[in-house]
């Protein structure tokens, strides 16, 4: 969208490939062919090019539209990795997630190749294989987490989150998966959007159009580099899926890492699993960056 120069319109969903959503995507369809196929004057091109849906918000209010992407009003905030418990959930570390800066300190974790987040993902039902995320929490408790205390207000998330990790490992690669989601009063959490990089291929390049700012990996055969042996910190940056999410006040956000997602993706299972670690010190400040727009 924001490489081309044609006319164009961009739709940002709270479904997968088959849902619908309340919103009328044929009708859409048509009146863009009525505009350029048949010469009808029906508006479509005098709207704001953006159409996206803020999941959580009421219904009259869900389907906003904007002028570009990311939005203007933006806030990028860092969330910094900190010690716990966070009291929420019985993971490796239990770790609190929060805007004040890194403390001093480090997680241990041996990769458990068992996580899953199912076999009706986004990923799955992209070739007709159901879509339906499970609650998140037994996957959760094999991983580590990072969680907020309850949020005081509402605060919408709608944009790229980028995450910036700080990593050491007993092998020389690995698969990091990053998970974001919203934990409700009673304790479940709710799958948001993930990202993942393969540590390997953690170069980042100057990428060849506009990329809005995020971390770009070529991964070109030159650029492939294993971890250190000595056990030296190195920081994995990307983004995650983009999302646009109100979450509630009085429920928490929570990030969860996890090195395998075995219904999903092709992990090479080494034996025994390697011991990783997530470093969140004023050197190394692992945290993850949170477009949020601001409630006014």
């Amino acid at each position: 969208f924001n490489n081309l120069t044609v006319p164009q319109k961009l739709l940002l969903t709270p479904w997968s490939h088959n849902g619908s959503g309340g919103f009328d995507l044929a009708v859409e369809h048509l009146r863009w062919f009525d505009y350029w196929l048949k010469g009808i004057d029906n508006g479509i091109m005098d709207e704001p090019p953006i159409t996206y849906h803020v999941m959580g918000a009421p219904d009259s209010t869900a389907w906003r539209t904007a002028e570009q992407w990311p939005l203007p009003g933006e806030q990028p905030t860092a969330y910094y990795l900190h010690a716990g418990p966070s009291g929420s959930v019985n993971s490796a570390n239990d770790g609190s997630l929060s805007t004040d800066p890194p403390g001093d300190g480090q997680d241990a974790y041996t990769v458990d190749y068992s996580t899953t987040t199912g076999k009706t993902t986004r990923w799955t039902d992209g070739y007709g294989q159901g879509f339906g995320y499970p609650e998140m929490t037994p996957n959760d408790e094999k991983g580590l987490t990072y969680t907020t205390a309850p949020l005081e207000a509402d605060l919408e998330v709608t944009g790229h989150p980028v995450v910036h990790l700080w990593i050491s490992s007993t092998a020389d690669d690995g698969d990091f998966i990053v998970y974001l989601e919203e934990v409700d009063d009673d304790g479940d959490s709710t799958y948001i959007t993930e990202g993942v990089l393969r540590a390997s291929h953690r170069a980042l390049a100057d990428p060849p159009y506009d990329y809005m700012g995020l971390p770009y990996h070529r991964s070109f055969a030159e650029d492939v580099v294993p971890l250190p042996v000595d056990g030296e910190p190195v920081e994995l940056v990307f983004d995650l899926h983009p999302t646009a999410n109100i979450f509630d006040a009085g429920h928490r956000i929570r990030i969860t890492i996890t090195g395998a997602d075995t219904d999903t993706y092709g992990t090479s299972k080494l034996d025994p699993p390697p011991t990783v670690t997530i470093y969140r010190s004023a050197d190394y400040p692992s945290h993850i960056v949170l477009p949020v727009i601001p409630a006014d």
